[in-house]
């Protein structure tokens, strides 16, 4: 009998086996239509977004499985019938778990097999080797995950079209969890089990137990709704899903819940504003309302309570004329910028984004007020909201904006400090032509600020060979309509430069020997330069990074240590510490046990000058290796 059951469960469930079939030959049709350059970047050493979408694929699948597995009985008729044979409940609803577990399992397994029989194939062009043992707790987390899905399908589905409601529900929950307590969230959510890719490796931390914990009580709850009692509490809950009260508020709860979830994606994503105060521009009585301040090409948003000098906004009108002056554009009659002057965002002194800027009066200001202007006009000239590649070439349009200011050309220290940081990089080979090239590749490694610096160097040489108007060249380039719109890294860079006619491999040769000579000029400060080491140790309560410095820190100097709760976390989640208390012989910065997430501390230390910190490559331990005590 139970042979039986098995085989009708599996002529129900060949629609679906077929479709995970289409899908694993749509990635081999991927892979085949692909070129070297393609698999390596897209396949060899997944990168942690590649894993998450995977991830959440594979969520959504098992959960689709799940949520009619039990359920379709119940639709179709079918359960009497069942109830009228020799077999248990239990039986059934056993046969059903084989048969669905059996094909998603196989599904688990083609993806990390396939990406592990390409590295091996692509071994030549990768620098480190998937190891087998990755791969087996790589599938091992894969399967947890289907397994999660596939037992809250189970459950859910018993409130057949509304299980989608409740999962949606259930989604915007997480997300909500993760913003406040980022390790209670981490750990419930099945995504992050394979998030690591390649790097993971066991079978402890929080999200596993979590999970499996979560997995266990579903498939338990799910039985003793189908078995316990006759299925009385499978009939209840059907019954409760046919009433419209219920379902207006179910279907709305689900509305809701996405629409709560696309805002929290949404503002992920943003750059949130900065609680710091600003500094007055002059010293004059604050008014108590806000107003605004028109100039020839501004519109001044000023807070209430905010001491600014109207006169000095009104002269801020060269900054357009100095920006405009740097691209080389003539700019008649062109929209009012609108300038927030209520704060810019964290780590940053301005932001323009959809052509309006946000700045802090701090000292200086106006030299920001450029920098944002030339990223308004930049866009305005490659296409404005229409403009394709800008935004995905942080090197160019940051290294544009910094070249274009004042203070770039006027302030020695400043210059010779960032040299002095872009030359360090250099000599110690932490720099290379396709991580500068991608977009955010600097601020997942090492410092995102290094992008200024670096960016105005290749501005510098590009203008030097092709001449001022080069830059305004490329940018109208990107704003044809033809232009490829998904390029990424240097074949963004060369599609845009070759269009507009020039060589990117000729600018980036000139720029590599500028970082050399760099490098050589200040080889000596280089080498005296202390090299912070981090060890993770742990408290009650706490963990924390001690510093050990192999030379003493010169006068000025002070050690720094960021933190972040994942290897990709974006820059607004850093949090730094420069205030480092005394741990038996070295330094430590300590972070509270609920920040951390996903049973792992990311880290960087560094050492802080005037303008940028002499950072070490980012780094990311597991909480089991701290040391307990000083």
């Amino acid at each position: 009998m139970k042979r039986v059951l098995i085989a009708k469960e599996w002529a129900g469930m060949r629609p679906f086996a077929w479709l995970l079939v289409v899908l694993v030959l749509l990635d081999l049709l991927e892979l085949a239509a692909g070129d070297l350059y393609t698999w390596h970047r897209s396949f060899t050493l997944f990168a942690g977004t590649r894993w998450t979408e995977s991830a959440f694929l594979s969520l959504l699948l098992s959960f689709a499985m799940g949520s009619g597995l039990l359920a379709r009985e119940l639709e179709d008729g079918t359960l009497a019938f069942l109830d009228g044979l020799p077999v248990r409940r239990s039986e059934v609803f056993l046969s059903k778990l084989m048969v669905a577990g059996a094909c998603l399992f196989v599904y688990a397994a083609a993806t990390p097999i396939l990406g592990w029989a390409l590295q091996a194939w692509l071994r030549h062009s990768i620098d480190e080797p998937v190891a087998v043992a990755s791969l087996a707790w790589l599938g091992l987390r894969y399967a947890l995950l289907l397994a999660s899905g596939l037992a809250l399908g189970l459950l859910f589905g018993f409130l057949r079209y509304l299980a989608w409601a409740l999962l949606a529900i259930g989604a915007a929950a997480l997300m909500l969890l993760r913003g406040a307590w980022p390790r209670a969230g981490t750990a419930l959510d099945p995504t992050q089990l394979i998030a690591d890719g390649w790097s993971t490796q066991g079978w402890a931390g929080d999200t596993v137990w979590s999970v499996a914990a979560l997995t266990a009580a579903c498939l338990a709850a799910a039985w003793l709704l189908f078995a316990g009692a006759g299925g009385a509490g499978m009939l209840r809950l059907a019954r409760l899903a046919q009433k419209r009260a219920f379902v207006i508020v179910m279907c709305a709860g689900g509305l809701i819940a996405l629409l709560v979830a696309m805002v929290l994606a949404r503002d992920k994503d943003k750059d949130e504003p900065d609680g710091g105060a600003s500094v007055a521009v002059a010293a004059m009585a604050a008014d108590q309302r806000s107003r605004k301040v028109v100039t020839a090409h501004y519109t001044f948003n000023v807070p209430a309570g905010r001491k600014v000098d109207e006169r000095e906004l009104k002269e801020a009108d060269k900054a357009f004329t100095a920006a405009a002056q740097a691209l080389s554009v003539e700019i008649g009659e062109a929209p009012l910028i609108d300038v927030d002057l209520a704060g810019s965002i964290k780590h940053t002194a301005g932001l323009a984004r959809h052509n309006r800027i946000r700045v802090n009066l701090e000292p200086g200001w106006q030299n920001t007020l450029v920098h944002e202007t030339v990223h308004v006009i930049a866009s305005w000239l490659a296409g404005g909201e229409r403009g394709r590649g800008l935004d995905r070439m942080s090197l160019f349009n940051e290294g544009l904006a910094h070249w274009s200011e004042p203070a770039y050309r006027d302030d020695a220290e400043m210059r010779r400090l960032e040299s002095l940081a872009v030359a360090a990089m250099f000599r110690r080979h932490l720099l290379s032509q396709d991580e500068v090239l991608d977009n955010r590749t600097l601020e997942r490694k090492l410092d995102w600020r290094l992008q200024y610096p670096l960016g105005a160097g290749l501005i510098e040489v590009f203008v030097k060979r092709y001449g001022k108007e080069a830059p305004r060249r490329v940018l109208a380039a990107l704003a044809q309509p033809d232009f490829p719109p998904e390029l990424e890294g240097y074949e963004l860079y060369r599609s845009a430069f070759q269009r507009a006619g020039f060589d990117i491999n000729l600018v980036l040769n000139d720029h590599a020997l500028e970082l050399k000579r760099g490098s050589e000029a200040f080889a000596a400060a280089i080498d005296r330069m202390p090299r912070p080491r981090g060890l993770l140790v742990r408290e009650a309560g706490r963990v924390g990074i001690a510093v050990q410095l192999d030379t003493p820190l010169a006068k000025g100097q002070r050690l720094v240590v960021q933190f972040r709760p994942r290897a990709d976390s974006r820059i607004d989640d850093v949090v730094a510490v420069d205030r480092l208390e005394p741990y038996g012989q070295r330094p430590v910065a300590w972070l509270p046990l609920d920040q951390v997430a996903g049973n792992q501390v990311c880290y960087q230390v560094g050492v802080r000058n005037r303008y940028y910190d002499m950072v070490e490559p980012w780094r990311c331990l597991p909480l089991r290796a701290a040391a307990d005590g000083p």
